[in-house]
């Protein structure tokens, strides 16, 4: 939500006492002017100028009415005329900037703008459209004051008050832009949509905490309404808060049930947050509504797959993969589930479709990687390969690493192998399985109290996980 570039850049303004005559052709300009008779009004305008000159008010009125015509050259001269006869006056420099907008040439614009503003502060739509043109440059720093400007003088136009936030948060001011969003929900003059808006162009932004901010106040204000809920809901399950997700998809799913937006985004809801067979019994009760999208039948196979049901993942996914044969996803779970069938050369050409489809996910080389590590552990040539791509893709693939390192200990590289699970534990000293390798290798070199420091150190975060997933916590059940 941005301001609106305003197209009436000033009232016509020439009617001040001179010859009559030319009273009666300023007069008649202006009515021609209002009923889109402008190439009349010109003609009028410049025969009145013929006789008035100096008037500096009837060239901006002459200004405008060639803006109308689309006469931009024409327009700019009659401004810069309008400039050198009253150097003191805005108008002639608002009228010059928006005719430089309309031509394009966006500096020399802003420069009219500032130059008239310092004249006329306060001038709404001076304000508007200088905040506009800033905004369209990027220049959110420099916007910001014609856009508090703007608060000041219509504080319940939502529009303007958003690109503020906007403006505030692009210029790293978040904690303004967090008080502008509060301050705005509490007056309360924004509409359901607006308020929708607003979240997603803060989600656009990267505000997730304010972006969830407005859409709570969105459910609590229109409880009855699906998008509230909805949108919230596809928020939660991309920050991990699936419960929350669960609970507000469910209710957007049962107040617009052909919404295929948020019933299949709850049944990825429910697979993200493995609630597996809930989520399988969901998805066959919409099967009747959703069952000829993709994303249905991607869901399906993933809940199958997760219930180890693999010869139904199976079916899903080679449907998807006849109906969407350039998406490199479906072949690499494809090959996932080949592979839990043991169908290892099949699993080994979906993953290597998957990379010829998209060679920039590092994800897929390190799937075909440990896929032909495990056929052929005597030579590890091109798992080795496959793990330095997928480390060139994403330096801190921590599973390309460890593939890589177990790859280097098989063909006897400790001290390579030492470098890489070493980089691992320092950037993710939570990463167990790299201390347990670690702790191998050390082994392997002799190194035994380094070794025994590093079997410490992962029993230790194997404790903690275990601890971490029991509802009693330490000690068990007799400890609750």
């Amino acid at each position: 939500m941005r301001p609106a570039l305003v197209i009436a850049i000033f009232p016509m303004i020439g009617l001040t006492l001179f010859g009559q005559s030319s009273r009666t052709l300023v007069r008649q300009a202006h009515e021609d002017s209002k009923a889109g008779r402008y190439s009349q009004a010109e003609k009028e305008l410049s025969q009145a100028l013929t006789g008035e000159s100096g008037n500096w008010s009837l060239w901006c009125d002459l200004g405008a009415v060639r803006i109308k015509l689309e006469e931009n050259g024409a327009a700019i001269d009659a401004f810069e005329h309008a400039h050198q006869l009253a150097p003191q006056e805005a108008s002639p420099y608002f009228g010059l900037g928006f005719t430089y907008m309309k031509a394009g040439d966006a500096r020399r614009a802003a420069e009219s703008y500032q130059r008239g503003l310092v004249q006329a502060p306060d001038d709404l739509s001076a304000n508007q459209n200088y905040a506009l043109l800033l905004l369209q440059q990027g220049d959110f720093g420099r916007a910001i004051e014609p856009l508090k400007r703007l608060k000041t003088q219509r504080p319940r136009d939502v529009s303007s008050r958003a690109a503020l936030v906007e403006a505030y948060v692009r210029t790293g001011m978040h904690d303004e832009g967090a008080a502008e969003v509060d301050e705005l929900l509490n007056i309360r003059i924004t509409t359901m949509q607006q308020e929708l808006s607003l979240a997603a162009q803060l989600l656009n932004v990267r505000e997730v905490k304010t972006a969830a901010r407005v859409l709570q106040h969105a459910v609590d204000t229109w409880p009855d309404a699906a998008e509230p809920h909805g949108e919230l809901g596809l928020l939660l399950a991309e920050v991990q808060q699936y419960q929350g997700a669960v609970e507000q998809l469910g209710r957007a799913a049962q107040l617009e049930p052909d919404s295929a937006r948020y019933g299949l985004g709850l049944g990825e809801a429910l697979l993200r947050w493995r609630h597996d067979p809930v989520a399988l019994k969901y998805l066959m009760a919409v099967k009747p509504k959703f069952g000829s999208i993709p994303l249905f039948k991607f869901e399906m196979a993933l809940a199958h797959f997760y219930l180890t049901q693999f010869s139904a993942a199976q079916q899903e996914f080679l449907d998807l993969a006849d109906q969407q044969p350039k998406s490199s996803r479906v072949q690499y779970l494809l090959g996932g589930t080949y592979q839990a069938m043991g169908e290892m050369t099949k699993a080994e050409s979906c993953f290597r479709r998957a990379i010829a489809l998209k060679p920039d996910d590092s994800s897929y080389y390190v799937s075909l990687a440990t896929l032909l590590k495990k056929l052929n552990p005597a030579d590890l040539t091109e798992p080795v390969d496959l793990a330095k791509r997928a480390l060139g893709l994403n330096a801190d693939n921590q599973d390309a690493k460890l593939l890589l390192a177990s790859c280097y200990q098989a063909q006897g590289k400790l001290s390579d192998a030492q470098v890489l699970l070493e980089a691992v534990v320092a950037q993710t000293p939570e990463a167990r399985a790299a201390h347990v390798a670690l702790a191998k290798v050390y082994f392997r070199q002799k190194k035994v109290e380094e070794a025994q420091t590093q079997e410490s150190i992962a029993a230790k975060l194997e404790e903690r996980e275990q601890n971490a997933i029991s509802p009693w916590g330490p000690g068990g059940v007799t400890k609750p």
